[in-house]
């Protein structure tokens, strides 16, 4: 296939300069143009160069005929023109196909320049100290270390410079630049990343692109679908909130790291202060990856008050864990000031304008912006001439003879001016001609002509090498613009660019959704409210919850203020909202919003939307789950409003309500529940539903009698999950399978089963299973007595569960840290807590249970004693068979182990004896020995010692099968004490050497709680 025409035009480019032995830089000095737009020109992104553009090369070129007036031929070309001569299957003369490039292309010439030399200031005094912390910090990253730099200050106090002098020393350094920023008024997720990263693909060849997206194109497909797509790939369907952010993070970080192999990186993110939430969450995963990446990150802020309180609030993370350094710019010292002006006024000063000097100084604070405009305005009144300036006074933000500045130069401007900046300034920084002709109505040659004239008036400037593309001299200059409109103005502005933007193919939903929503009023807000709407789900997508959370809000808003009085569309957007609130990790909000969603629902008599809110409370319901009687409720209406019939609904419900009811209603009766659920979901013949019906059921029963019903369950899990190809499925089976296993006593399979989760949870970047991956690491840990270790994956792990706001990092906390600590001896610690939450949840038998066990341990008998004395054991023969019920049996059990309750350990043996040969878990968190030696604990204690030996003999055999080496000691030492007491003649000898054992094993492992046992018993 023949060469498209950019591509022909580009290798001729490309071939011309390289037989005149010229960089691309020496030519673009000769042409008296950009760098930027030679390497735009050879790699095609600009298709074809202007006329002048063309005329400028040749000449730089020095072409002569007919080869000048073939390049000016070839630089006319269009696409159309090429395409007729397409099917000769060879290249242009002297051009080189893709195949002859490939090995060689590089993207080396990639950096944003456009932005360098626009951003860089021919003005640049008085920043060396500044300028050298930020080179420094790139002589770190250029070594191979993530860095992070915060330069902060007032608008106009240089950030921009300063960070656009460092990027042109990084490129002379052979370092590649990105840029992008985040605009004040529309929320759009990671703006800053996705514009930096779009930018750097557009320059990037095919052939470097495709081969740096290998394996990622999939999920960076979510940010940046354009770079995605040039490979071949689209984003993923959503899946759960964490895996997908995780999976995103990752992805972006590997691909700037696969950029960083070949050339060091400085990416520039601008008006952090706008940043979005997603954003905050990004950047510090990038700077905290532990690949070595050499990568300069420098994030410029505006540091004035009152600051977002979601800034203010990320603003110290960013620093944590991070080679964080950080740049404060001030104003310009008074030397600083003088070179300035002089620099502005082109000559230098003496003592007539040291006055005008200092006054100037004190008036702007050496802010050097304030400092350009002034001298500006003077020199075009003449007061450079003057002995005295006098300049009034400043408020605390923008002084005021800066504010008077800018519309003292407003006011020069024709009347027709003035309205065509002003739409300008709504569209926003940067905006093309096209866009603002099309708005104020006029041609494209008057909008032109008056662009100029703003221009010459020193308010905006025309991006270089982006045709028709223009920029505001300064955020201030456009702030101060736009606040000369009336609100009633603004608002008709806004919608006439509202109206031209929708025809405009890929205009993203947010910026519709801003200009509507700010000409919203009564009976013209629907568009406001459908991109708001649009705007929310495209944010979901892109894997930016809160920010989707703005937008849904803002529509409902919208809709509840304006109208239309559409309560369907309102039910829709409060089911949307919850959902984003839950993607959030925003619970309490999740719910209000679906209780809010399910009384519109109702009003509107609407079932189906109803169902949804009563499926959607809750979010993913934990494993054990806090009894909520809203939850109930909507549930148990849901079911009486559907039709009957076997459908998935009803099923899934029904499933649901069964979990919810998990610590509220008798075993029973959730079993009953369950298992309609599941033959309703079986005549469905819906594989994903009759899945998520058996998750349900895991959660609804998961006793200790339901192991053998979980390891059947985990494998049709396991087959659906294959089936669909749906790895979070699979995850899902594998981790019921190893609960399984694990209670089960089948250790070795439960091991294995433990690998494969882990490494699938790896391979799918799912943040969920990595963390029950981690969970049963530290459960590992403490069953071989490696405490050192599993503190250290604990502190990892809780670091983690901080990290995402985990409803249950706590919990999680204390589960897998008690049973261990305890056999160390710090009993006393976990007293207070378990107290609280027995006040906390009076029906939870496991929290009095596990104090009495604390309490005998800590050498508080007497206390654990009362305790036992207050509860009944027949309450613990009542105990619901749940996830808690194995934390009951042990925590009693190791109460009556060192206090002697002959009536409790007679009731908690025939309680536990049906399930002697498990272990006791409380799911992946944590061990608490086998059943076998509880039951030989509580047969000693009822003085049944024969029974007690054959249950410790088995116990000691698991143990010593599991390596767990602290239970071992601990079955030991009950053993020998069974032995003891029996008192037959064989068994002194084997007491002796058991109970030997156990105490060198205990010394070793300093377990105090095995060393102190005799003592404890009294």
């Amino acid at each position: 296939m023949s060469e498209r025409p950019a591509i022909q035009y580009a290798e001729l480019l490309r071939q011309l300069r390289a037989e005149r032995g010229l960089t691309q830089e020496e030519l673009a000095s000769a042409a008296g143009i950009s760098p930027r737009t030679i390497s735009d020109l050879e790699r095609g992104i600009n298709q074809t160069p202007r006329k002048a553009t063309a005329e400028l090369l040749a000449d730089a070129l020095r072409l002569p005929e007919p080869g000048r007036e073939q390049f000016m031929t070839a630089a006319r070309r269009r696409p159309a023109d090429a395409d007729a001569g397409a099917g000769t299957g060879t290249p242009a003369a002297g051009v080189a196909g893709p195949e002859d490039v490939a090995d060689d292309a590089d993207d080396a010439d990639a950096s944003n320049v456009v932005w360098i030399e626009s951003a860089a200031s021919t003005a640049f005094v008085d920043r060396e100290e500044e300028l050298g912390a930020l080179r420094e910090a790139w002589s770190w990253a250029r070594a191979g270390r993530r860095v992070l730099a915060l330069v902060a200050g007032e608008p106009g106090i240089g950030k921009t410079a300063l960070t656009a002098e460092l990027a042109r020393s990084v490129r002379a350094d052979g370092g590649l630049v990105l840029y992008g920023r985040w605009d004040e008024h529309v929320p759009a997720p990671y703006q800053a990343f996705r514009e930096a990263l779009n930018d750097y693909a557009r320059v990037c060849p095919d052939v470097v692109l495709r081969r740096d997206l290998a394996g990622l194109a999939e999920e960076i497909a979510r940010l940046c679908p354009e770079p995605a797509h040039r490979v071949g790939a689209s984003a993923p369907p959503q899946a759960a909130a964490q895996a997908e952010r995780f999976r995103l993070f990752e992805s972006i970080d590997t691909w700037i790291g696969r950029i960083a192999a070949r050339h060091p990186v400085l990416l520039v993110l601008d008006d952090l202060q706008w940043a979005d939430q997603p954003s905050f969450f990004l950047l510090p995963h990038l700077m905290r990856a532990r690949r070595s990446t050499p990568l300069l990150t420098v994030a410029m802020y505006r540091n004035l008050g009152p600051e977002r309180s979601e800034f203010a609030a990320a603003l110290p993370a960013l620093t944590r864990d991070i080679d964080c350094r950080r740049v404060s710019l001030r104003g310009l010292e008074h030397r600083g000031v003088t070179t300035l002006l002089e620099d502005a006024a082109g000559r230098t000063f003496g003592e007539r304008e040291s006055g005008m000097v200092a006054e100037l100084e004190y008036e702007t604070a050496g802010n050097p912006f304030f400092l350009l405009e002034m001298a500006r305005h003077l020199s075009e009144v003449g007061a450079f001439d003057r002995d005295v300036v006098r300049l009034g006074e400043t408020p605390a933000e923008i002084p005021q003879s800066i504010r008077d500045m800018v519309r003292s130069r407003l006011r020069r401007l024709t009347g027709e001016c003035a309205e065509t900046l002003a739409v300008a300034a709504l569209i926003g920084e940067r905006f093309d001609a096209d866009l603002v002709a099309s708005a104020a109505s006029l041609t494209d040659a008057a909008t032109v002509d008056l662009l100029e004239e703003a221009a010459g008036a020193g308010l905006i400037a025309e991006i270089e090498d982006e045709p028709d593309h223009w920029r505001f001299s300064h955020s201030l200059t456009r702030r101060v613009t736009s606040e000369e409109l009336s609100r009633g103005r603004r608002a008709v502005l806004h919608q006439r660019i509202g109206e031209k933007l929708e025809f405009r193919p890929g205009v993203a939903a947010a910026e519709l959704a801003h200009h509507f929503g700010a000409a919203a009023n009564k009976g013209s807000a629907q568009k406001a409210v459908r991109y708001g709407h649009l705007a929310g789900k495209r944010a979901l997508q892109e894997v930016a919850a809160e920010v989707a959370v703005r937008h849904f809000r803002k529509a409902l808003e919208l809709l509840d203020r304006f109208g239309p009085d559409d309560q369907a569309l309102r039910c829709e957007l409060l089911l949307d909202l919850a959902g984003a609130h839950d993607r959030a990790g925003e619970y309490q909000a999740r719910d209000e919003r679906f209780a809010e969603a399910a009384d519109t629902a109702r009003r509107l008599g609407s079932d189906e939307l109803f169902a949804r809110a009563a499926l959607g409370y809750g979010g993913v319901l934990p494993a054990s789950v806090r009894p909520d009687l809203r939850a109930q409720a909507l549930l148990e209406e849901a079911l009486k409003r559907l039709d009957e019939g076997d459908d998935g609904t009803r099923a899934t419900i029904l499933a649901r309500l069964a979990h919810w009811l998990h610590n509220v209603r008798p075993y029973p009766e959730r079993l009953e529940l369950s298992d309609r659920s599941v033959a309703m979901a079986r005549r469905t013949h819906d594989r994903r539903t009759l899945a998520t019906v058996l998750l349900h059921r895991c959660w609804a029963l998961d006793g200790p009698g339901d192991v053998g019903d979980s390891l059947a369950v985990a494998g049709e899990i396991l087959t659906i999950g294959a089936e669909l190809d749906d790895p979070a499925l699979t995850l899902e089976g594998l981790r019921i399978q190893l609960a399984a296993q694990f209670e089960n006593g089948r250790h070795a399979a439960a091991m294995r089963t433990a690998q494969e989760m882990k490494t699938l949870a790896e391979a799918a970047a799912h943040p969920e299973f990595i963390r029950l991956a981690a969970m049963w690491d530290i459960v590992a840990a403490t069953m071989g007595g490696h405490f050192g270790r599993a503190e250290e994956l604990a502190g990892e792990l809780g670091r983690r569960l901080d990290q995402i706001g985990h409803s249950q990092a706590q919990l999680i906390s204390v589960a897998q840290s008690a049973s261990w600590r305890l056999l160390q001896g710090y009993a006393t610690e976990y007293i207070a807590p378990f107290e609280a939450l027995s006040a906390a949840d009076p029906g939870n038998l496991a929290y009095p249970a596990i104090t009495a066990w604390c309490l005998a341990e800590a050498g508080a008998g007497d206390r654990a004693a009362e305790l036992l004395g207050r509860i009944d054991p027949a309450s613990a023969a009542d105990a619901d068979k749940n996830y808690v019920w194995w934390a009951v049996v042990v925590g009693f059990s190791g109460a009556v182990d060192l206090v002697g309750d002959r009536r409790w350990a007679e009731a908690l043996y025939e309680l536990a004896a049906p399930y002697a040969g498990s272990n006791c878990t409380l799911g992946l968190a944590s061990f608490l020995g086998a059943a076998d030696h509880w039951l030989g604990v509580l047969a000693t204690a009822a003085g049944r010692y024969t029974e007690a030996a054959a249950h410790l003999e088995a116990a000691l055999a698991r143990h010593r099968e599991m390596g767990a080496r602290p239970w071992t000691a601990l079955t030991e030492e009950a053993y020998g004490r069974a032995l003891s007491l029996r008192g037959q003649p064989e068994d002194l000898e084997r007491a002796a050497a058991l109970t030997e054992s156990a105490m060198r094993t205990a010394g070793e492992l300093e377990l105090a709680a095995i060393v102190n046992r005799a003592r404890l018993r009294g």
